[in-house]
């Protein structure tokens, strides 16, 4: 399994700003939904429903926002790196600069949408990886970047 199975550069977001965790959420909700013909109000409510059992928000400035949505075959993933950094009530407190929304089928037993978070949460607990992914200056260079990586 690599990461680049379930992302392509057109799912990649440079210079993502958003006030706030909600903000943030809604908008990568909406990014997603239309990318894949999805209900909006549902990858929100799903995205929303996870994020109430506890933030997604790793520490070390990454976020995994994650869900199970109806209509997918596969899972699908939405990287956006924001600059500054968007509070995300992260377990460090500090603001989040990558944000990688996970979505997978609601269909199937789950795994393979485990084995995405585990893989991502592998990496980024590599400073290293964190500051050479927020260096990156386009899309094709963030999906090199995972395609080496990760």
């Amino acid at each position: 399994m690599a990461l680049t199975d379930y992302i392509g550069e057109s799912d990649i977001l440079l210079n993502f700003q958003a006030s706030g965790k909600m903000e943030a959420l809604k908008a990568l909700c909406r990014f997603v939904a239309g990318r894949h013909a999805l209900s909006y109000a549902e990858v929100l409510k799903v995205v929303l429903d996870r994020e109430a059992s506890g933030s997604t928000g790793l520490g070390g400035e990454v976020a995994l926002p994650h869900g199970k949505s109806a209509g997918l075959s596969r899972p699908v993933l939405t990287l956006a790196l924001a600059g500054p950094g968007i509070e995300f009530d992260s377990l460090d407190g500090r603001p989040v600069r990558i944000i990688v929304l996970i979505l997978s089928p609601l269909e199937g037993d789950g795994r393979e949408h485990l084995q995405i978070l585990a893989r991502l949460g592998g990496l980024f607990k590599s400073r290293e990886a964190v500051e050479e992914l927020l260096a990156v200056r386009s899309p094709s260079e963030a999906y090199a970047f995972l395609a080496a990586r990760a």
